[in-house]
């Protein structure tokens, strides 16, 4: 006879539920990541990843609802905003490099970052290299 492997079903009750979702929100707001929400929210109430993306959505639509802006007017805002710290010359060139990020972020144009791991090359065998031969795979990566 085969197991049952899913978990029984855990119910919340509505003030779990209001409760799970002002946490949800908090946690949005201290800008934490959705997957440490989900496992976070997952141990404290037994629940699956799955229930709590539910929760994350429902937190989310709450905060948008409360801002009373649509969310393409939101981003029209953002972007105006980024780009009045890029051009105001009395900022930080550090805020004016973050502004950038952010924006480029809004507009769908960052370029994900590719990272070749190169498992013939330990941490011992870097050592064991020559300068010369370390300057020529050095090189050779730059290329």
């Amino acid at each position: 006879m085969t197991e049952n492997k899913r978990k029984t079903r855990t119910y919340l009750s509505k003030e779990d539920r209001e409760h799970v979702v002002r946490l949800v929100k908090k946690m949005l707001g201290m800008g934490k990541y959705s997957s440490d929400i989900k496992r976070a929210v997952a141990e404290e109430f037994q629940l699956s990843r799955r229930s709590v993306e539910r929760y994350l959505k429902r937190a989310r639509e709450e905060m948008v609802y409360r801002m009373q802006v649509e969310p393409d007017v939101h981003r029209a805002e953002s972007y105006y905003f980024y780009r009045s710290v890029i051009n105001n010359p009395n900022v930080h060139p550090r805020e004016q490099l973050r502004a950038r990020e952010r924006m480029d972020k809004l507009l769908g144009l960052e370029i994900p970052v590719v990272v070749q791991a190169d498992s013939d090359l330990s941490p011992a065998k870097l050592k064991a290299m020559s300068d010369e031969e370390f300057d020529a795979l050095y090189e050779k990566r730059m290329k």
